[in-house]
């Protein structure tokens, strides 16, 4: 089970990158159009209003949050028995999370709502939570990193 939530936790990941991507084509590519009538894609970036910046801000720092935690389930799971891993990554919270990224990938020209960005955020914070609580109980040395690493992942979300 470990493995499976871990697998949607990087389909997540994917959508956010691709999304983050078509974001960031459409906000660079502005429809005009020219004399002859005609409409055509100007090179001229759209100005962005600053709620735009801040949403797009922090849509950036999730995605980086979710990579990061990745990365730190990743490395746990690598020398843990099945039995730990599975209890480490709970599968709902992954599937909750892929959903969510899902939901914001097939939105309206794929903008990100403030609702979106607080779900996708509280979703990434109980990910972090649940890892802190399992990794505490557990009360090994070989896991004092991540403990480390979750924790300062876990300040980030207060700085949004």
């Amino acid at each position: 089970m470990g493995s499976h939530s871990l697998t949607h936790q990087m389909e997540a990941l994917k959508l956010l990158h691709e999304l983050n991507g078509s974001r960031a084509a459409r906000s660079s590519a502005e429809v005009s159009s020219d004399d002859s009538g005609s409409r055509r894609k100007s090179l001229s970036p759209k100005p962005q209003t600053v709620a735009e910046r801040a949403r797009g801000s922090q849509f950036s720092r999730l995605v980086e949050i979710l990579s990061q935690i990745i990365s730190i389930e990743q490395d746990l799971l690598r020398p843990l028995s099945e039995d730990l891993g599975s209890f480490l990554l709970r599968h709902k919270d992954s599937v909750d999370l892929r959903n969510i990224c899902l939901r914001m990938a097939l939105s309206e020209a794929g903008c990100q709502s403030d609702r979106d960005l607080k779900e996708l955020s509280v979703c990434l914070q109980l990910i972090v939570d649940n890892l802190l609580s399992a990794l505490r109980e557990e009360n090994s040395l070989s896991s004092l990193g991540a403990v480390r690493r979750l924790v300062g992942i876990s300040t980030t979300f207060s700085d949004m």
